[in-house]
């Protein structure tokens, strides 16, 4: 590609007529569905779930929680593998959550036959919490007393990068320069691709595990699917179909590493999660205000 040069786009065909196949499109016709169960607070624990009453609805194949899931920590950020421990991305959740960290952390998932069961038995869990105290500005969260979010990081400080070019000090004495001082904020922006969230997993004999996603990170996605589960990278397969639209938020791994755990807990199953649209504004990605 370059400028003054036309480039064709090779997909363009499919796409403009509509055969283009995305995720949703191959997912198997017998593949159940799943809605997962978001947490109502902004920080606290899971002290239980009640699921006698949801298990017990026609259609609900198998209900899954916090207390469940492997007891693995994983990193969902979409950046290649450091050799060096100090440099790899922070360990920091499960694939289901019992400490809870954000309103709209995922606690529980229902796999179901169809939408309607699976929305029903998400409405008829109950949740007990044990709430803790929240900070939602990050400026607060550095001062001193401030609650700890993650425990690896008790000042609350994910980290800190200096980035710079040339020289600003002699810089900014060139003359000519107009000079602007002041705080200047922008807000938090969600990225609305038309297509949401989306994967679905099954499990081949052998016991390999295949995720087909709408990620645009494939290979980082099959290290950090392995890594949650506890599994060689050589025992999960990523299938990236097209996408309709990610810029950037795809780039992380959200729903990948529990689809591959939930079907190996249905007996391979096919089972598939895509995400409402109210869901990707609560539970998913966001472009950080700055």
């Amino acid at each position: 590609m370059e400028v003054g040069r036309s480039t064709k786009r090779v997909d363009a065909f499919d796409k403009a007529t509509g055969r283009a196949k995305y995720t949703d499109d191959l997912c198997p016709k017998n593949a159940y569905v799943s809605r997962i169960l978001h947490s109502t607070i902004a920080h606290g624990r899971v002290l239980s779930i009640d699921t006698s009453e949801a298990s017990q609805i026609e259609g609900v194949v198998k209900i899954l929680t916090c207390f469940d899931v492997p007891d693995i920590l994983f990193s969902t950020a979409g950046h290649p593998w450091a050799l060096d421990p100090s440099k790899q991305d922070i360990a920091d959740r499960k694939i289901l959550n019992e400490h809870v960290r954000y309103y709209g952390d995922d606690i529980a998932v229902v796999v179901a036959e169809n939408y309607v069961a699976a929305d029903r038995a998400i409405r008829a869990l109950k949740v007990e919490y044990e709430e803790y105290p929240f900070v939602l500005d990050p400026l607060e969260s550095k001062k001193e007393g401030a609650p700890v979010i993650h425990e690896e990081r008790p000042d609350n400080i994910l980290g800190h990068s200096v980035i710079s070019h040339g020289n600003y000090e002699e810089a900014i004495k060139e003359p000519g320069l107009i000079k602007v001082e002041g705080w200047y904020h922008t807000p938090t922006v969600q990225h609305v691709h038309i297509e949401n969230h989306v994967a679905y997993a099954y499990q081949e004999q052998g016991g390999r595990i295949t995720v087909v996603s709408s990620t645009q990170i494939p290979h980082l996605i099959r290290r950090i699917t392995a890594q949650a589960l506890g599994l060689g990278w050589g025992q999960v397969r990523i299938i990236k179909p097209y996408i309709g639209g990610g810029f950037g938020n795809k780039q992380d791994a959200l729903y990948e590493p529990l689809v591959a755990w939930v079907t190996t807990r249905i007996g391979g199953h096919p089972v598939k999660f895509d995400t409402t649209r109210e869901e990707t504004f609560v539970s998913n990605r966001v472009r950080h205000a700055i």
